[in-house]
């Protein structure tokens, strides 16, 4: 009897221990800091303050794309790393005519660079975001660490 609750408690423990884990796609290797193989600039992220990547990134794109670009485009973010999808899905909801998505973690960050292509707009909407992944089995003290 106290085997079978030894056991019991031990698989309560893994199974509690395998839903508290957070899976994050990386989205392939390390991107690079500033331009990437195809010319998609990264900006210095992992330096720069997150507004100031989200910027340069957004004037970059600005100023390299403009609307009805996107299949030129999304063969430039593939290469780079992205991850892209057009319309042609079942969401429910208005999707965008392309929707491309490069997210990174390291340590604790998760980076991602996003640029989406909407029919009738003469610019694409970009942004970069840099999240901070906080362990829910780790105590942090009040300083942040």
């Amino acid at each position: 009897m106290k085997l079978a609750q030894t056991l019991l408690a031990g698989i309560t423990l893994l199974a509690m221990a395998a839903c508290s884990t957070t899976v994050i796609n990386t989205g392939g290797p390390r991107p690079p800091q500033g331009p990437g193989p195809a010319g998609t600039n990264f900006g210095f992220w992992d330096r720069d303050a997150e507004g100031a990547v989200d910027q340069d990134f957004r004037r970059f794109i600005a100023g390299r794309w403009q609307g009805g670009q996107a299949a030129e485009a999304r063969a430039v973010f593939e290469a780079d790393g992205f991850r892209c999808r057009d319309g042609n899905r079942p969401d429910g909801a208005p999707v965008p005519e392309l929707e491309c998505e490069r997210v990174y973690s390291v340590n604790d960050n998760v980076h991602s660079w996003t640029v989406k292509f909407w029919p009738n707009q003469p610019r694409p909407e970009s942004h970069y975001v840099r999240l901070h992944m906080r362990d829910p089995n780790r105590s942090y003290n009040e300083s942040g660490n």
